[in-house]
């Protein structure tokens, strides 16, 4: 879970101007809920390619608009990118250890 909460706050520092596969394998995957779906997404800063949807292929990008990491319901980290009311965001949720909790908002594109 800190490894994951570590490439969120990386995805802050380092932002990228676009998203694509990592076809070198720099980067790891990571599993999380999103919307009652699991998604597998690239641990890639700024906007990451999603690698399966509930075990299916994807080529959706994920982009993340905020997160908010808890440990025993005390809010450790939290960041939030403007963003306007009318984007449609997707909530997503992984918990590695007992008490953690990492909350995702991000905008998948396409939504497939």
């Amino acid at each position: 879970m800190r490894l994951l909460l570590a490439t969120f706050v990386v995805a802050l520092v380092l932002p990228v101007a676009f998203a694509n596969a990592d076809t070198t394998n720099h980067f790891g995957t990571f599993e999380i809920n999103c919307g009652g779906h699991v998604l597998v997404i690239v641990e890639k800063p700024g906007s990451s390619a999603v690698v399966t949807v509930d075990g299916q292929p994807s080529t959706s990008v994920s982009i993340l608009m905020g997160f908010k990491f808890s440990v025993n319901g005390e809010v450790v980290a939290e960041f939030y990118k403007p963003f306007k009311e009318k984007q449609e965001t997707t909530y997503c949720t992984a918990s590695d250890a007992p008490g953690e909790l990492l909350e995702v908002w991000t905008i998948l594109t396409p939504n497939n």
